[in-house]
């Protein structure tokens, strides 16, 4: 569950400690379920800033971490899951 309005995420009902570009990023994700995102428009949307001016590398970082918090096993995505070649999406 996230709570975008206090900024709160839980996962099988336990408060899950993020940072705020962290809630940010799953709650962009979770807005949109099954479409697919690449890097940029992560940067464009989530940061606010053109892709030019950012290292990609940043998203690939992002979202590690968000699987690690909320993913039972990380290695093996079930909610935030890599399209190859083309960015990330989040699975209901």
């Amino acid at each position: 569950m996230i709570d975008t309005a206090a900024r709160d995420v839980f996962v099988a009902g336990d408060p899950v400690p993020m940072r705020p570009r962290e809630v940010d990023l799953l709650a962009f994700l979770a807005a949109s379920p099954r479409q697919v995102f690449s890097r940029s428009q992560i940067l464009e949307r989530v940061w606010d800033a053109p892709a030019e001016f950012q290292d990609l590398s940043t998203i690939t970082v992002h979202v590690r971490r968000l699987r690690n918090k909320i993913e039972a096993d990380p290695m093996h995505p079930r909610w935030i899951t890599t399209v190859w070649g083309v960015g990330y999406r989040f699975e209901p």
